[in-house]
């Protein structure tokens, strides 16, 4: 009798480009499209990810995945966050400019009910 212990395997079924697929995530690595570095993940974490992010395709996620190291920095996603904002702040002061001014002309753009 031996007592040798098994390996845990975790089998989720995900969609592909050569249909549905049964595939076990325990000890599942990736590369990253960009960097070509392998990673390891969790695999509740990894079958979330392609659940949610890659509409539950392995094969997307295989052929599109860039890890976080290819990505921008934290400084650059910072700038671009702050930079979205300033944009929608200065469409919706246009906005309201243009509000203002229909107003100031004696427009009625909003008719009484």
């Amino acid at each position: 009798m031996s007592n040798k212990s098994k390996r845990a395997e975790h089998f989720y079924n995900f969609n592909s480009s050569a249909g549905e697929v049964k595939i076990d995530l325990n000890n599942y690595t990736v590369k990253c499209s960009k960097t070509g570095n392998v990673k390891k993940f969790y695999h509740k974490y990894l079958a979330n990810m392609i659940q949610t992010k890659f509409d539950n395709c392995i094969s997307t996620f295989e052929d599109t995945y860039v890890s976080r190291e290819a990505g921008p920095s934290v400084h650059e996603r910072k700038a671009q966050q702050l930079q979205d904002r300033i944009d929608r702040y200065f469409k919706q002061i246009s906005n309201l400019k243009g509000e203002l001014a229909d107003l100031q002309s004696g427009v009625n753009s909003f008719p009484d009910a």
